[in-house]
This record gives C-alpha cells, structure tokens and sequence, in this order.
C-alpha cells in the first residue's frame, strides 16, 4: 500500500497538539508527518518540522486583498485563509505529491493508505461540498493546492466573484446576532460546486468508515451530552447512525472548539501519560474555581 504525507499546520503549542500529532504517528507508521509550525512546537522528534515563516511571502498575497467578512476574530479568520497559501509553498518546494492535511484538532484512527483508493481519483476531497469544515482534507499534489490557492485570489479581486461574497455574508450583516461569515470553509463549498468533476466529499468513506465533520455536530449520529455519542471497541471509536442504529466506525474525530478539551480521553496512541493526568487535574480545578465564582453570585 502506498504511504502518502500528513501534513499540519500549526503556530504555538496547546496541550491538545502533540496528542494530535502522535496518534497521526502511531496509525500511520510509514507516513511523513510535517508539522509547519514555529518555535513554540519545533520539539517534536518523530515528525519534521518546518518553519512556516519561511514561506511568509507567498502568504502576504492573500493578506493583502484579504477583507474580513465574518464575526470571527480577523487574525483568526485570516489565518484560516493564510495556511493553504504556507502549505502551496512547502510543497511546491519540496516536490510534495499527493497527501493529507490534517487540523490540529484531529484525532487519526486509521492508516491513511487503506483509504487512499476511495479518494485518489479526485484532486481534492474533504467534507465540504455543501456543508462541512476541511479538517481532514485530501490533495492530489501540489498542483491541487495550488488551484484552490489561486481560486482564493480569484475571488478577493475579481468584481463579480468579490459581489458573490458580499451577497453571501449579507444576511450576518442584517442580524449581527447571527454567528459566521465567509471564511476558507465558504471557498471550500464554492469550488466544490464549480469543480464537480474534480473534487469529492468524503465524510462517508463507504458504508463502514467514516470522516467526523465535527464531534459537536449530529451529522446523523447519536448525541451525548452535546456531542457524538462514541462507542469504543477495541480502541477505535464508532458512532450509531440514528437511521439504521448501525455502529459506523470513524477514521478520524475532529474536536472543533471547547471538545479539545477531551482530546487527550480520546488519544488512543503510546506515551504522554504524566501529562495526560496533569491535564485532567487542571482542568478539573479550573471548573472547580469556575463553581465557586457562581456560587459566590447567587449568595
């Protein structure tokens, strides 16, 4: 089978990160794993590291036409933006062919060559051809990235595609009250649609596997306590599709926003125990202190 690379991008070090990297290790033992990252997370020894920064200019392209529509921060909606354009760099540079990129908020469960053949035939597969986040997202080499790249240049100077966007966040401006925008997801959706040919949705890799968009989200499957109700067996983790009641396993579980926080429960490979338990101890006093502030309130 062959072995592609994972590729993450990622600048600072929060807990969650190296449970990311490490179970993508420990599934996918014959993979290259690049982080592109920074100072702060160059400390990791089973993976190159590289420093995005090096490929700032390629990444000040965007930045420059780049006009914030959305109510997320503008740094983080940019960022969003900026890591296609760093990633479209590294490969070009180092001759990258086909390979996965991963969030750093995702959690591997599954070899990523026994996939590869549901996907291979399309330039890019993710989740988001109508909905969906490209957390887990497959591309068919540097000339793939390269196009979506080009795609999100296209549509922050050409009029008509600069009109299309405005149109689309217009409804976010009339209730500020509604959360969201246009981000890289957005461009995601957009190209999908003008690229039927090309591209692919994969959160359903075939009636067995599946790719979680997100863990907050039913997406079909049984809830928990706000979140995908997961059924472990023999490790790897299964969610019930409320249609069938049939366990579905997942390849790959994405921890969008306060889910982080149980990345480490979920973390499936060797190693990080001590911090593991350190964690668990943290947070556990932070509700802690958290409970006392609103009892504190209410006397």
């Amino acid at each position: 089978m062959t072995s592609i690379p994972i590729i993450f991008f990622h600048y600072g070090n929060p807990d969650y990160l190296k449970y990311s990297l490490k179970q993508a290790r420990f599934f996918n033992p014959h993979s290259e794993i690049y982080l592109l990252g920074d100072k702060k997370n160059d400390r990791y020894n089973f993976l190159t590291h590289i420093q995005a920064g090096k490929y700032q200019k390629e990444a000040d392209a965007f930045a420059g036409i780049y006009k914030h529509r959305s109510s997320n921060g503008e740094h983080y909606e940019l960022n969003c933006f900026l890591r296609w354009f760093y990633i479209c760099a590294f490969c070009k540079e180092n001759n990258i062919g086909q390979f996965i990129y991963l969030d750093s908020d995702v959690l591997l469960y599954e070899d990523i060559s026994k996939m590869l053949p549901f996907f291979e035939h399309s330039t890019i597969a993710n989740t988001c051809d109508t909905i969906g986040v490209p957390a887990f997202t497959y591309f068919n080499g540097y000339q793939a990235v390269h196009s979506f790249c080009d795609f999100l240049l296209y549509s922050y100077t050409n009029s008509t595609a600069i009109q299309n966007l405005q149109e689309l966040y217009e409804p976010f401006l009339k209730d500020p009250t509604t959360m969201g925008g246009i981000s890289d997801m957005t461009l995601f959706h957009i190209y999908f649609q003008e690229h039927p040919a090309e591209t692919m949705k994969i959160n359903l890799i075939n009636n067995d596997l599946a790719i979680d968009i997100c863990i907050n989200n039913p997406d079909g499957y049984e809830m928990e306590n706000g979140m995908k109700k997961i059924y472990w067996q023999n490790n790897l983790p299964y969610g019930k599709d409320v249609a069938t009641h049939k366990l579905v396993r997942f390849a790959s579980l994405h921890y969008q926003g306060h889910a982080k926080d149980i990345i480490r429960r979920h973390y499936k490979a060797n190693g990080y125990v001590l911090p593991r338990l350190w964690e668990s101890l943290k947070i556990k006093a932070r509700f802690k202190k958290i409970k006392r502030s609103i009892k504190a309130l209410v006397k």
